[in-house]
């Protein structure tokens, strides 16, 4: 019994752990969760809607009512424009225009502060009915007016107060012009706020029982409220008129302030005068209609959270099979075993999952067989190079040597029977030392990149060009951006040897005429570009197939790139050249790769 109990903890323990039983876990536990504060939550979220359906209501009821308005108020521009284009009062003759206005009394009845004409310079010189009190009145300096001039266009004024009776106003004007396009003038109508004329329109707007609707202008002041007290009251602090003020077109917002009710406000700005137009109502006679199908809707949402189980529960059941299948073919390819395939899934997503892992194998399995071919490549390689050597050492050092050392006896010899013999053979001899000398030298900086220790970074880029210049007649050109001083030996040793395989590269393959090559050693990053007007040649999609290519080079730079972190890419097309650019991180330690001595060989 002691036995089986850890097995059966174990077993258990497992099977709680499976994609499965997790899945069904974490699908369920949720929904079972929001069942149980289904009724709860239903409140919050009924709040939610009813706000936005009442903002959305009130704000389209604004943009509706302002539209009524603004076309109300357009009604007063047609009138004065009807007068303005009469040619007696396009004449300027304030006699004319004064019998003009008299005989069409009817037409702007409307205007219960009265009609008057300014001239050109703003002085009043015609009123109707009479008004002494505003007679050569210079109202040239008023925004009204100027705007007027200015725009050749009808203006609408903010509460502004006539001058003596000190009455707040509002004025429409419209500019007076000749036949001949000049400016005469200004015909202005004006209405006394205080008579709610222009608040008319507004008075038939119905916002539910209790709710109202008021008229501000530019300023924030109150043109019309079904307050009267509040007549030219500054509501400019209110959010709705604040929000009008720095010029949105229209919108909605739930207020409350302290002591009162929640208010639902929406707002929306009349075109032809740009006022704007406010209509609040209180929040529960608006939410009120709704609170009739609450029940239905917390029975719908129960049932619709089962539903939504036994479908979510159904569904994971379909996820989890192809997810557990794909699981056992990823164990599979850690294994070693490159040919497993995984089943198309009726579920898209997961098909697609299944293609990009059979893909993913069939890369891996192509990868591997070209890293065995790059390492014997590299192997074979090393091992002609290890032939060369040896033989370069026995036909030309060892060779040397020896004749070194005959050279010697050949001068001992002499030295007692004919010293200018024995001179010209020491001679001799010193001419083949400094020549063995050199053939090692040579032998050193072919097995490793001397220059760099020697002369630096830059220099040793510059040598790699001119050597390549020097040997295969290719014009080589050289750009570097950035310092290079705080390089690690073993970055400099790398972007070092990734140059020397792209130019050895460009001198087996290429047969271009010109290369250059680019090192940018920015902040963060190295970024390499080599570049040639070669034959180039169709790149393949998976780099380890550069190997079968014959670009063992280009394999070895990628291998180089990856081992540091970095990224390479080969752009080339038969015929158009070829471009490898790398990019390396320039900060990345060294040592997590194991590179904290630099490369030797």
């Amino acid at each position: 019994m002691s036995d089986a109990s850890p097995s059966f903890w174990t077993s258990l323990s497992d099977r709680w752990a499976s994609l499965r039983v997790q899945a069904l876990l974490f699908t369920i536990l949720p929904l079972a969760i929001m069942l149980a504060l289904a009724v709860g939550s239903i409140f919050y979220a009924y709040q939610q809607v009813a706000e936005k359906l009442a903002l959305s209501r009130n704000e389209e009821l604004a943009r509706v009512s302002a539209d009524r308005l603004s076309e109300n108020m357009a009604n007063f521009v047609r009138v004065l424009t009807t007068l303005s284009n009469l040619d007696v009062v396009r004449g300027g003759d304030p006699t004319l225009q004064k019998n003009a206005l008299t005989q069409a009394r009817d037409l702007f009845i409307d205007f219960d502060g009265g009609v008057i004409i300014l001239n050109t310079d703003g002085i009043v010189t015609v009123t109707e009915p009479f008004r002494p009190d505003l007679q050569g009145q210079d109202f040239s300096t008023r925004p009204y007016f100027q705007n007027t001039r200015a725009l050749r266009s009808f203006t609408f004024s903010d509460i502004i107060q006539e001058p003596g009776s000190d009455e707040d106003i509002i004025v429409v004007t419209v500019p007076v012009i000749s036949r001949e396009g000049e400016f005469q003038g200004v015909l202005a109508g004006r209405f006394y706020v205080r008579f709610q004329r222009i608040g008319e329109e507004i008075q038939k707007l119905q916002v539910g029982d209790v709710g109202e609707a008021y008229l501000i202008d530019r300023n924030g002041s109150v043109i019309y409220h079904p307050d009267y007290s509040l007549i030219s009251a500054d509501f400019s602090q209110r959010g709705s008129v604040f929000n009008l003020m720095r010029g949105e077109y229209d919108g909605a917002l739930i207020i409350q302030d302290l002591g009162k009710a929640r208010q639902v406000v929406g707002y929306a700005i009349v075109d032809v005068t740009g006022w704007g137009l406010v209509i609040q109502e209180p929040w529960a006679d608006v939410v009120a209609p709704a609170r009739i199908s609450l029940r239905p809707i917390i029975l719908a949402l129960i049932l619709g959270v089962v539903l939504v189980a036994v479908i979510v529960s159904w569904g994971a059941q379909r996820v989890v099979r192809p997810i557990a299948e794909l699981a056992a073919r990823a164990r599979l390819v850690a294994t070693g075993n490159y040919e497993v395939q995984v089943t198309p899934s009726p579920i898209r997503e997961l098909r697609d999952l299944g293609s990009d892992f059979n893909r993913m194998v069939e890369q891996i399995a192509r990868y591997q067989a070209g890293l065995r071919q790059y390492v014997a490549a590299i192997t074979q390689t090393q091992e002609e190079e290890r032939k060369r050597i040896a033989r370069d050492l026995h036909d030309d050092t060892v060779q040397s040597l020896i004749a070194i050392g005959q050279r010697t006896e050949l001068a001992r010899e002499a030295i007692s029977e004919d010293p200018e013999d024995a001179k010209d053979q020491l001679r001799e001899l010193r001419k083949m030392v400094t020549l063995s000398i050199d053939s090692v030298r040579q032998t050193s900086r072919d097995l490793r990149p001397t220059v760099l220790e020697d002369l630096g970074m830059v220099p040793a880029l510059q040598y790699l060009a001119n050597d390549l210049a020097q040997k295969d007649t290719v014009d080589v050109s050289l750009n570097v951006e950035g310092g290079t001083e705080d390089l690690s030996p073993a970055m400099e040793v790398a972007v070092y040897r990734i140059v020397q395989e792209a130019l050895i590269n460009i001198r087996k393959h290429a047969r271009a005429s010109h290369a250059q090559v680019d090192a940018q050693f920015l902040a963060d990053q190295i970024v390499v570009t080599v570049q040639d007007d070669g034959i180039g040649f169709a790149v393949p999609e998976d780099t380890a197939e550069l190997v079968n290519m014959g670009g063992l080079g280009l394999m070895g730079v990628k291998e180089r790139v990856q081992l540091f972190g970095g990224r390479m890419s080969v752009d080339s097309m038969p015929g158009q050249g070829t471009t490898v650019r790398v990019m390396l991180p320039r900060n990345l330690p060294p040592s997590q790769f194991g590179l904290d001595e630099p490369e030797t060989g």
